[in-house]
């Protein structure tokens, strides 16, 4: 017997139907464009961590999707690698935050959603400013670095489209608007670590 179908997803393709019925989808001369700004390393005793941030405008076929009922996904990928001059960048350690950005008409809410956390925001200003930001996340661990050497962090950020319904991957993937994505400028750091914090009894 096959499971029932989502309702949720069932309401999205519906309401992606409407959007591109709608000419919400229609391309635009340029792809919308993202600051992706150096992100800031944070060294502590057991290991490696970053905040970045981006800057954008959510382009105006995305903001209509959102309050259509379209969720949008923000996919931030960040990893400390070290340079070998006789083969590729070794990686140390990677992690990724994948953001649900949603909007609720009956309570004209947006709901910003990271690892299962949820918060809830009066504008799209209000949650595009959360979305735009990753705070303290740990990228590798203490045990697989070495005093001393130099390593390098590096990422990107993009709008996720593969989260969307499969049929319709392809009519946003050739769409500029939907083009949200950026790689952060690298970070060189040198692995030092922190004494660990005295406890007190």
């Amino acid at each position: 017997m096959s499971p029932a179908p989502d309702p949720s997803r069932r309401r999205a393709v519906v309401a992606l139907g409407a959007a591109l019925a709608a000419g919400l989808l229609a391309d635009t001369a340029w792809a919308a464009s993202v600051d992706a700004q150096a992100p800031a390393v944070e060294l502590d005793p057991d290991g490696v961590y970053a905040s970045c941030t981006v800057v954008f405008a959510l382009p105006r076929a995305l903001e209509d999707a959102l309050r259509r009922g379209i969720p949008l996904y923000f996919l931030t990928r960040l990893s400390v690698q070290r340079g070998r001059w006789w083969w590729f960048a070794q990686t140390i350690g990677s992690a990724e935050v994948l953001t649900r950005l949603s909007y609720q008409p009956l309570l004209d809410k947006f709901h910003v959603s990271t690892a299962g956390v949820q918060h809830s925001y009066p504008t799209l200003d209000e949650s595009l400013n959360a979305v735009q930001h990753v705070l303290h996340l740990k990228v590798a661990d203490a045990h697989d670095l070495e005093a001393g050497q130099t390593y390098q962090l590096v990422g990107s950020f993009e709008l996720d489209l593969t989260q969307l319904p499969r049929p319709f991957q392809i009519n946003v993937g050739a769409s500029a608007d939907w083009q949200l994505q950026a790689d952060f400028p690298r970070t060189v750091f040198t692995w030092k670590p922190p004494p660990p914090t005295a406890s007190h009894g």
